[in-house]
């Protein structure tokens, strides 16, 4: 139980780990995350839904500090019936410079089973630092991101393929290395259809993320919005899978909402 749960509670950090890597072309500098977009997911085992994460973009701009901010909220829970066995119910939230688009702010909150945590970094970008709330500072790379900002910055870029990508991100007291590798393309169905995918492949050389230890693959939509529409954690026996349910582009985007036909 406990291994299922923690490749589980992996699947988005891991995603979010293929974005931030995948996309090192010229960046649109007048493009920026589209406010009010959410992405829903059930996280499913042998065809059985075992819990459901969404990751969203307030579409309202706050302030971390004296600077407008994105705030990003990324939430993943336990369905009833595995909550009885294990309940999980994890929220991480991310402050992004709206002109820049890095870390100003990071803060998770985790409960797992018997097990809670709760922790909050601030981004010093002049001074390249990071201050944990238990007083700890730590050195950053310049422009540092946490996991989440990673995510959406990496959406601005366009895709270069044929070769490994690599960038540092900062997470868990540590600034870490990361390759990601573009395996193929392939055509799955998903709730827009059939359509065209990159399938993604990242080697974290984080211990404890995934430390090269099974595969972590990822279908990105082959377009300019990089949906991540569905990704499989490899174990033992089958895989873990989080797939896409439901997609609201937001109000900078195309007034739509896309959700999987019953």
């Amino acid at each position: 139980m406990n291994n299922t749960k923690r490749i589980i509670l992996c699947l988005l950090a891991g995603l979010a780990a293929v974005l931030a890597a995948v996309s090192q072309a010229a960046a649109d500098p007048a493009r920026k995350f589209n406010r009010g977009e959410k992405m829903t997911y059930t996280i499913e085992y042998a065809g059985i839904t075992a819990g459901y994460s969404y990751l969203r973009v307030d579409s309202e701009l706050t302030y971390a500090g004296q600077r407008s901010a994105y705030h990003i909220v990324n939430e993943t829970w336990s369905n009833p019936f595995f909550s009885k066995f294990y309940q999980v119910h994890d929220r991480f939230e991310a402050f992004t410079d709206y002109e820049h688009l890095y870390s100003l702010r990071y803060q998770k909150k985790m409960r797992e089973g018997g097990y809670r945590h709760e922790e909050s970094l601030d981004f010093d970008q002049e001074q390249n630092k990071v201050t944990y709330n238990n007083g700890q500072v730590i050195a950053t790379t310049p422009q540092a991101r946490d996991i989440l900002t990673s995510l959406y910055y990496a959406r601005t870029f366009s895709l270069e393929s044929g070769k490994s990508l690599y960038i540092d991100n900062h997470t868990d007291k540590n600034n870490y290395p990361l390759e990601v590798k573009l395996l193929r393309k392939e055509k799955i169905k998903t709730i827009f259809g059939k359509v065209e995918c990159l399938v993604v492949e990242p080697v974290l050389r984080y211990p404890g993320l995934f430390q090269n230890k099974g595969r972590l693959l990822v279908w990105l939509t082959n377009d300019s919005r990089r949906i991540p529409v569905l990704m499989k954690s490899k174990i033992l026996v089958g895989s873990i899978n989080a797939v896409l349910k439901e997609y609201n582009q937001g109000i900078d985007g195309p007034d739509y909402l896309v959700t999987e036909k019953q």
